[in-house]
């Protein structure tokens, strides 16, 4: 069985590997589809993957087999995988920070390759029932979905809130709308590709500035009322924007890192001190938050639709990455492994 592999800078390579077998606790998934992740595409471009299962970890699929100790899912079953639920063991479970448990992300990094295959194995801690009203295709969007859920739930969003995030790649497109049923009264969009742009405000969004011709902090100052947005979503992940978050913001107001940026950051700490920032880092989601996710699509209150731009076959994985890399009107790149 082939598996696509990130081995060096843009280059993505299928690599053999032996036919999975479920272990005891284990279920083998048939891959539907894999979505590309910013995570992967970064990689792609430093050609730096510190682990092999985390190039392609937005997958869906169907049980194909489970091990002797599984009772709660059985053949048929379709699945989304993500982390585990907390241990419920280590220091932090039993001191009350379950939500907090690293064992949950390293519940990630158990197999030898990520979904950019037809099979893989899990342990069924990770995996979510998909819906019977959710399709594949929308349910391929949930892991990424619960990414920007996550932060917004660890934002103190207050009903009539001013938003702006920053990026309208998928995660800012997909926080930019989590904002909103959050009850944010108003979300500006901070992008410079203009299909990302007009997809923003198909999507909600009430302006879209340009940082490449606009001057974002006075308009965003404009719009509300002087002030500057009550809370600021970094979403684009390049080291530049942490510190343009904070320029922003409004004081006293809240800024949440979920965009991971792959170099170091130069910051502006008087600007932080003066304005009183509240800065929350955001990383992945909760086991629980999959199932907040999959409903917010399945009510529609959530659309993840717009974002599938365009579907590509495994055996040209490698296309599909320089497609993404190269073509940034691309949104949301998903791999089916079974063609």
């Amino acid at each position: 069985m082939q598996a696509g592999i990130i081995t060096g800078k843009e280059i993505v390579e299928l690599l053999e590997f032996t036919e999975p077998t479920p272990a005891e606790d284990e279920a083998v998934v048939r891959i539907s589809y894999c979505g590309i992740c910013g995570t992967d595409l970064h990689a792609y471009q430093s050609g730096v993957m510190e682990n092999p299962a985390v190039c392609g970890h937005e997958w869906m699929g169907e049980v194909a087999a489970v091990g002797a100790g599984v009772t709660n899912f059985r053949e048929g079953d379709r699945v989304i995988g993500g982390i585990a639920p907390p241990c419920g063991d280590c220091a932090a479970c039993r001191a009350g920070y379950a939500r907090d448990c690293p064992h949950q992300l390293g519940s990630l990094m158990g197999t030898a390759h990520g979904g950019f295959a037809p099979a893989i194995t899990a342990n069924v801690r990770r995996l979510t029932l998909v819906p019977d009203g959710l399709d594949d295709l929308d349910a391929a969007m949930v892991e990424p979905l619960a990414v920007a859920l996550h932060g917004a739930r660890r934002t103190d969003i207050r009903l009539g809130d001013s938003v702006a995030v920053i990026g309208a790649g998928p995660i800012g497109l997909l926080t930019l709308q989590c904002a909103r049923a959050a009850g944010a009264g108003r979300v500006d969009v901070i992008e410079p590709v203009a299909d990302r742009a007009a997809l923003a405000l198909e999507l909600g969004a009430d302006r879209v500035f340009n940082p490449r011709e606009d001057d974002v902090a006075a308009g965003l100052a404009e719009v509300t009322g002087g002030l500057g947005p009550d809370v600021v979503f970094e979403c684009a992940g390049i080291a530049p924007t942490i510190q343009h978050a904070v320029d922003y913001v409004r004081r006293g107001g809240a800024v949440t890192l979920v965009g991971l940026a792959n170099e170091d950051a130069t910051i502006n700490p008087g600007t932080w001190i003066s304005k009183e920032v509240r800065f929350v880092a955001s990383v992945a989601y909760t086991h629980k938050e999959f199932a907040i996710a999959a409903d917010l699509i399945s009510s529609g209150r959530i659309q993840v639709r717009p974002l599938h731009t365009h579907t590509a076959s495994l055996s040209n994985i490698a296309d599909a990455f320089s497609l993404l890399n190269g073509d940034r009107s691309q949104i949301k790149i998903l791999v089916d492994p079974r063609g």
